[in-house]
């Protein structure tokens, strides 16, 4: 029984060694690049920002650092998660960057109606799952929670190149050779227009607004995230950006706003209808191009809330 278990056990060792060996180098290549976009959790550290930026998508295609640090004379960063405007995503992107980082001034958060609270444990939205795979074998404490938020399991936790064999991300953390645009700018820049054709205007994202049977729940992780700030001696600040007018809501912006007035968190609203009205500023119903983000900056420029938060 014992020189079965010894031969077992030198199978493994005979077939783990060159997988290990694999993962070690793809480990190697890949800690100082950014894959797909906002997969840069180890890539952000050190960073030491005074201004941080959380949120979705929304945040990672409309908040240019390089308009803060220009107009505010900051050091900004921005850490949106692309496809993820739970709340608890937001809170755990950002321990994740105190945990590798001195903690910012000022933190900003895009709030909307498309926010609600999330879970840390039980998450649904497992959107783009695959770009983080590169962090789940043998996980340190710092991305543990990420990892377990996305849900991988203890095969792809502890199985040298299983996770990336199974999500298909292993070649391209081989051919990978230039940044991506997020990590070029900052943030996901958009210069397209709107194809239309390819992308039809559609007011069907209005069904994932916040309505009155989530905002107790959305109000109470936005506390959360507000008393981490404050523990961190660190400013909070909501700012709704624009969507096109299709999926305009009255009632979901105000309740964006009341939330943020219970809880006495500064709130901006830059959601103007000179934006929101014209087709030409965005690249789909919740994004802005370029041309969009340009104008909202103006705005904000001008905004006394912001120059009186960022004092």
């Amino acid at each position: 029984m014992k020189r079965f278990i010894k031969k077992i056990i030198l199978f493994a060792f005979i077939c783990l060694a060159p997988l290990t060996l694999v993962q070690v180098i793809v480990s190697y290549r890949i800690r100082d690049r950014i894959l797909y976009g906002s997969d840069n959790l180890d890539q952000t550290s050190n960073i030491n920002a005074d201004l941080v930026f959380l949120g979705s998508s929304r945040c990672c295609s409309h908040f240019d650092p390089a308009f803060f640090d220009t107009n505010f004379h900051l050091k900004s960063a921005n850490i949106g998660v692309d496809g993820h405007s739970e709340l608890a995503m937001a809170i755990i992107r950002f321990k994740n960057y105190l945990s590798k980082n001195k903690a910012p001034k000022f933190v900003i958060i895009n709030f909307d109606p498309l926010c609600d609270a999330g879970s840390f444990t039980n998450t649904t939205n497992l959107f783009e799952k695959p770009w983080y795979a590169r962090y789940a074998f043998m996980p340190g404490k710092n991305n543990l929670p990420f990892v377990n938020y996305f849900k991988f399991d203890a095969v792809e936790k502890y199985v040298p190149l299983y996770a990336l064999c199974k999500y298909k991300i292993l070649k391209d953390c081989f051919t990978i050779t230039e940044p991506t645009a997020q990590a070029k700018f900052g943030y996901n820049r958009h210069d397209e227009p709107w194809d239309t054709i390819d992308n039809p205007i559609s007011s069907i994202g209005k069904k994932s607004f916040i309505n009155s049977s989530s905002e107790k729940s959305t109000a109470s992780m936005l506390d959360s995230l507000n008393r981490l700030c404050l523990e961190n001696h660190s400013k909070l600040l909501c700012i709704q950006t624009p969507m096109y007018k299709a999926v305009w809501d009255s009632a979901a912006f105000v309740q964006t706003r009341k939330i943020c007035s219970d809880l006495n968190i500064p709130y901006i609203d830059a959601n103007a209808s000179a934006i929101g009205n014209d087709i030409e500023n965005f690249y789909n119903v919740f994004h802005m191009n370029t041309n969009g983000v340009r104008k909202m900056n103006t705005i904000l420029a001008a905004d006394s809330t912001l120059t009186s938060f960022l004092d």
